[in-house]
């Protein structure tokens, strides 16, 4: 399972997003985690691979 590193930026707009109740604003960060999470795994399994 992939791990999720944010910025503390990322964490205070966390805060903001659960205090202002902000459903469009929180889905548009979980699709940006998301990919994130999405483009570590691909790069994860390239290198598994290619063996390095």
């Amino acid at each position: 399972m992939p791990v999720l590193n944010i910025t503390s930026e990322e964490y205070m707009a966390m805060k903001g997003i659960v205090l202002d109740g902000d459903k469009d604003e929180a889905l548009r960060l979980i699709k940006v985690f998301l990919r994130r999470l999405e483009a570590d795994e691909r790069k994860a399994l390239k290198s598994h691979l290619d063996g390095s």
